[in-house]
C-alpha cells in the first residue's frame, strides 16, 4: 500500500508508517483492498493531523 499511496506518507516517521500499513494488511488479508480514500484518514489520523472526531466522521462519509 505504502508503494501504491506514497504521498500521504511524505514526512511520517517510520513507526507511524509501519503502523498505518500493518493496519491496511488486516485489512486486506480480511478481504478488503486499501484504497486512497482508506489511506489518507489512517495516516492523518496516526500522525495527528487529523483529530478522532474528523476520523470517524470520514469513517462513515460512504456509510
Amino acid at each position: 500500500m505504502f508503494e501504491l499511496y506514497a504521498d500521504p506518507f511524505v514526512g511520517v516517521d517510520e513507526a507511524v508508517r509501519k503502523r498505518v500499513v500493518s493496519n491496511c494488511g488486516i485489512e486486506a488479508h480480511e478481504g478488503r483492498e486499501p484504497n486512497r480514500p482508506d489511506a489518507e484518514p489512517l495516516v492523518g489520523h496516526a500522525t495527528g493531523r487529523m483529530s478522532e472526531a474528523e476520523y470517524v466522521r470520514s469513517a462513515f462519509a460512504d456509510v
